[in-house]
């Protein structure tokens, strides 16, 4: 059962929302290129930030009532064309097997989904509920994308301005910012608790405005948590020094693995042991 959720956590939510719709009326009317070029990164990133409420939604951490819950996700994952049943059904497989071969995201650890990534993520989790859902949850996941496609297709109707400006600029800093989430999850690592997952570092306030994106470890090692929750984690985590945590500045991962690629695919038997043995501090 979810937690009380605390008032700062639902008004930072707020605030994105508050950023989209204004950064929308603004630039409908902007005619300055840089102009539009700045409003369109900032509410891009608000929009990258409710989005991503899609993954949220697939661990039920949106809203006590299921329904509540699903029907916030796929409101979230309209502008991904993403169900959040299609996300459900990859996403928990591969918290189950991540890194592993018969994880279903493995494909999405190359480089190029720096310029790919969303994409290729909505396909896969498209494909995913093609090959494994059935019966009812295949019937939810038709008619999530039959309801999701009636606002994907009133944006083709939209006043020029709002298309072209309001929506196009913002989405193309939203997949910038996916192909990001998609990358520095769980590249060059190998499979095993610990090793699995990179451990980003961002600015307190940075951290906070983007929901904690930066905590993924985190969030692989306790799924259940919401995402205000996971700095305690972390907390908890950083008490033991020996913990084989790949702890990266941004520029650092980028220096690292698309630079020196410093980090090998397999690990050995007692690395892995170190890292099992160590979980008690996140249970």
């Amino acid at each position: 059962m979810l937690n009380a959720r605390p008032i700062w956590s639902r008004c930072i939510i707020g605030a994105h929302l508050l950023v989209v719709v204004v950064s929308t009326i603004v630039l409908a009317q902007l005619h300055s290129d840089w102009g539009r070029i700045v409003v369109s990164f900032i509410s891009g990133t608000s929009l990258f930030v409710l989005t991503g409420l899609v993954h949220e939604a697939s661990h039920h951490l949106l809203a006590r009532r299921p329904w509540v819950n699903d029907l916030l996700g796929n409101a979230a994952g309209v502008l991904l064309a993403t169900p959040v049943s299609a996300y459900r059904a990859l996403h928990l497989k591969h918290h189950q097997s991540t890194n592993r071969d018969d994880d279903p995201n493995k494909i999405l650890k190359s480089r190029w989904m720096i310029l790919f990534g969303v994409p290729t993520y909505i396909a896969l989790a498209h494909l995913y509920a093609w090959r494994h859902l059935r019966g009812r949850a295949l019937a939810r996941y038709l008619v999530e994308v039959a309801f999701m496609a009636v606002p994907i297709a009133c944006i083709f109707i939209l006043p020029r301005p709002l298309r072209e400006w309001s929506l196009l600029g913002p989405l193309i800093t939203v997949a910038v910012l996916q192909n990001l989430r998609i990358v520095t999850g769980h590249m060059d690592l190998p499979a095993g608790k610990y090793h699995d997952t990179w451990q980003l570092v961002l600015p307190g306030w940075l951290s906070v405005w983007l929901l904690h994106y930066d905590h993924h470890l985190e969030h692989h090692i306790r799924p259940r948590l919401n995402w205000y929750e996971l700095p305690a984690l972390r907390e908890r985590l950083a008490l033991d020094p020996t913990l084989p945590l790949h702890r990266v500045t941004l520029v650092q991962f980028f220096v690292e693995v698309f630079l020196t690629r410093s980090y090998p695919l397999e690990s050995s038997s007692t690395e892995h042991n170190s890292g099992d043995e160590a979980g008690s501090l996140a249970a």
